[in-house]
């Protein structure tokens, strides 16, 4: 019996001090690592033609940093005189009969119904533009398919290389029309709708929404299905997380709803629009704009509900994406260690205590009572301290040492950008940095030649 005592504690010592363990080994510069991935989105939308057709385009969105871009050769041409990088990029679409195979090589077999490829060249100025996560290159590719199960493979090419491709393999259905009972959501940035036409920008992030940002959708609804109405649930962690609180709900009413057969894709100022007339008859559309900016930074399920019915109609899966979102707050433990810059060491280790629940809610009621802006989502203070974390690393780290724990670093995440900054170099003495603030002065002096400064005065 005591043995068993013991081996029970023992393994209840173990997942204690594995899971504290975890906790400790996830540091701000593993997820650096982890979260410093160059980006791009693929999807698809499927819109009726005719009782039997469908318009069908593949589009994506692809990141700078997801480009490898080659230096300008000297009797190149360039599209402006400052270009000296530059990308070619390729991509390739073709559609095949059926389902996706079981096998990758079993493609070869299959009977193609259509194929064509998209190309650009993406043109930049310096080598950081290369590395932006907020500039990027976006295209499709579209076709009318007869209705039927296909799949489709989308080839990328990129910097003119073989060695530089990477393809994508998606089933694709076309339904009958006539019979049609399921429904659809098409994720749009923005639509104009008047009483002859409609158009809309698609979002173009795959199945994730931007945060803070209100977006629109585009419902593709059941023929003579009626009293519905679009919920927007918030979605819990884990991928069998059940749909929570009603963050938004919306009846779909004449008011909100239109009728058009087909649609065309077109590129419009870098954009993707998504075009179609309105007419008297056809396939039934909801057209809502959702207030994203009041949501949390989470996950959503969106739901198409009937009166009368408990199963939804159709529903989709979103993600809201902070695009430039702070590497500390991918992860709970890191963002509060982080905090030990701006409060006491008793704080600190009353906001650590907890399980991960408690130590959330602490965590978020700490930021919350230094709002600038309750009524918002968004926590405008808590962006720029986290934010200065991250400039504190990437300017002031040292091979020794991370720059958010270097004296220049912890300036900039107390005090912010200087007003200005004056670099001295004194004869047969260390290079200075004098930051100037307002009612405050800074003098840094160098301790080796590799950028290392400590603060050497403050008035």
């Amino acid at each position: 019996m005591q043995r068993t005592l013991f081996l029970s504690a023992l393994i209840l010592l173990i997942t204690f001090i594995d899971a504290d363990a975890q906790r400790r080994a996830t540091t701000y510069e593993s997820l650096l690592q982890r979260t410093d991935q160059p980006s791009s989105y693929i999807d698809h939308i499927v819109i009726p033609e005719s009782d039997s057709t469908a318009r069908m385009a593949v589009f994506f969105r692809l990141d700078y940093d997801f480009i490898p871009f080659l230096r300008k050769q000297p009797d190149m041409p360039a599209p402006t005189p400052t270009s000296e990088y530059y990308a070619p990029v390729r991509m390739g679409l073709e559609v095949f009969q059926g389902p996706p195979p079981s096998s990758r090589r079993s493609s070869a077999s299959a009977t193609s119904v259509f194929r064509d490829s998209w190309q650009d060249t993406v043109w930049v100025e310096t080598f950081d533009d290369t590395k932006s996560r907020f500039d990027y290159t976006q295209g499709f590719v579209a076709t009318t398919l007869d209705k039927g199960a296909y799949h489709y493979e989308l080839q990328l090419s990129r910097a003119g290389s073989v060695r530089e491709q990477s393809s994508t393999r998606r089933p694709v259905s076309i339904p009958d029309y006539t019979q049609f009972e399921s429904a659809a959501f098409y994720l749009l940035r923005d639509f104009n709708l008047d009483n002859n036409s409609f158009s809309g920008t698609l979002l173009n992030y795959s199945n994730s929404v931007l945060y803070g940002q209100d977006y629109s959708l585009l419902v593709m609804l059941p023929k003579e299905a009626d009293s519905l109405t679009l919920n927007i649930h918030l979605l819990g962690s884990g991928s069998n997380a059940e749909p929570g609180d009603i963050r938004y709900s919306a009846e779909l009413t004449d008011e909100n709803t239109v009728f058009f057969n087909g649609a065309d894709f077109e590129s419009s100022n870098g954009n993707i629009q998504l075009n179609a007339p309105i007419s008297d008859e056809g396939i039934r559309y909801a057209v809502i704009q959702v207030p994203n900016q009041e949501f949390e930074n989470s996950r959503f399920r969106i739901r198409l509900m009937q009166e009368g019915k408990d199963e939804p109609l159709a529903e989709r899966t979103i993600s809201s994406q902070w695009l430039d979102m702070p590497v500390s707050l991918y992860n709970l433990d890191v963002a509060i260690n982080m905090m030990r810059f701006i409060v006491s060491d008793t704080e600190l280790r009353r906001l650590n205590s907890g399980s991960a629940s408690e130590r959330e809610e602490k965590f978020r009621q700490f930021w919350a009572e230094r709002d600038p802006s309750p009524d918002t989502e968004f926590n405008e203070l808590m962006a720029e301290y986290y934010s200065r974390i991250d400039h504190a690393f990437r300017n002031f780290s040292s091979l020794q040492t991370p720059g958010y724990e270097t004296d220049q670093g912890r300036a900039y995440i107390l005090y912010g950008a200087p007003d200005n900054i004056e670099r001295r170099l004194p004869a047969n003495a260390p290079t200075r940095e004098i930051w100037e603030y307002p009612g405050r002065t800074l003098i840094f002096e160098a301790t080796t030649g590799f950028g290392d400064f400590r603060l050497v005065s403050e008035s």
